[in-house]
């Protein structure tokens, strides 16, 4: 190839193709990419659904099982069923007094989701965030305020809630009894309009080659 040739290739609209070609393999590196990213473990998605029974511990099926138990119960309770209008529920803490660490604010959560998609409960803010929305409230608001916050603080029923549990082992044997119980109360009155419970037993065998 003599130096003619290879100035009419490096001259005019050759050259400018050569550099489109280098930015488009630029662009390729430095842009998103699709596919897995993996590490050295074996790590993989599974149904957030499936029944888990790694441990006899307080797990994901517990909190999903009780929450589905505890919403559909008090759907079915007169005090909403029969209402004229959604009633104003605050949730408080579900006191855990096992011995054990359980994530009770889990289980509200997942209440107060089904029971807000159901359309049949009206929910006020915990004490878990109430700060943040007097904060909020503070930008716009001053001397207005507490009577403004009126409607927001009185509710209608406020649900409480506890989990005790018995735990049990022999040399062969793990019994794990978890009872979960729930309550719909009147904070005028402090009378309790509805009361339901969630037991739920796990056992666990001892293997041969140990636990």
């Amino acid at each position: 190839m003599n130096t003619g040739t290879l100035s009419s290739i490096f001259s005019g609209r050759g050259l400018k193709i050569i550099m489109l070609a280098a930015a488009l393999a630029a662009c390729g590196c430095s842009g998103p990419r699709t596919g897995r990213v993996a590490g050295d473990g074996d790590v993989h998605y599974d149904d957030p659904n499936a029944v888990e029974t790694v441990t006899g511990d307080y797990g994901s099926t517990d909190l999903q099982m009780t929450a589905e138990h505890m919403t559909q119960s008090l759907l079915a309770s007169a005090w909403v069923a029969r209402a004229e209008a959604p009633p104003r529920v605050r949730l408080r803490e579900v006191k855990n007094y096992t011995d054990e660490h359980i994530d009770t604010r889990g289980i509200t959560d997942k209440i107060r989701v089904k029971l807000l998609g159901s359309g049949k409960v009206r929910f006020l803010a915990d004490d878990a965030n109430l700060d943040q929305v007097f904060g909020e409230r503070d930008l716009t608001e001053s001397s207005t305020r507490k009577a403004s916050n009126a409607p927001m603080l009185e509710s209608d029923y406020v649900i409480t809630g506890a989990v005790r549990s018995i735990r049990k082992q022999s040399k062969k044997t793990g019994d794990n009894f978890y009872q979960i119980t729930m309550e719909l109360v009147d904070p005028q009155s402090g009378e309790i309009l509805w009361a339901d419970e969630k037991e739920i037993r796990k056992v666990t065998e001892k293997s041969t080659f140990g636990w």
